[in-house]
């Protein structure tokens, strides 16, 4: 009898540990962006990342607490405003990239939000901003990778980083 109390009471403990760690399942707040430059090294495209049920929560923050970022345009269209408000990019000689929003989306389970930039000739790196919701969330990391000229580069944006640089 011990021993059949012995393991319901193991089997229990097990699921609520499994029950416990799935609630947690996405608890650090992150954000993807790439910034893939041309062959030629004449454009970069900008793409961020975000995870819907962050931008859920980020923008009845940021807007109001009705907002809707699965069926507002309006919503889509602030919260892509604010992410392009939040992301700067320029050369090492401190002449900022024209960053064209060019549109967003919602894909499955992510936000996404597109720019695109002219490069001015003979760049040799870029130095990054990239604030997202870190106003919001102090844990928040968006990370940047920058590809199509050699390896690629990842940069972290966390605990109180602010410009971030890449050389090629």
């Amino acid at each position: 009898m011990i021993n059949v109390l012995h393991t319901l009471l193991l089997f229990m403990l097990s699921l609520m540990l499994l029950w416990a760690n799935s609630s947690f399942a996405h608890q650090q707040k992150a954000a993807e962006t790439t910034i893939l430059m041309s062959k030629d090294l004449t454009r970069v495209e900008v793409s961020h990342r975000f995870y819907i049920h962050d931008t859920e929560h980020a923008v009845q923050h940021l807007f109001d607490k009705h907002a809707d970022i699965l069926d507002s345009t309006t919503t889509q269209q602030k919260f892509a405003d604010y992410v392009a408000d939040q992301f700067s990019a320029k050369t090492l000689n401190d002449n900022a990239l024209n960053l064209e929003n060019v549109g967003y989306e919602v894909e499955g389970k992510f936000f996404w939000v597109y720019q695109e930039a002219r490069l001015p000739t003979k760049v040799r790196g870029l130095k990054v901003f990239n604030g997202s919701l870190r106003e919001l969330w102090p844990t928040q990391i968006n990370m940047v990778n920058v590809e199509g000229n050699g390896s690629v580069r990842t940069m972290y944006f966390n605990e109180g980083k602010t410009w971030l640089t890449v050389e090629f």
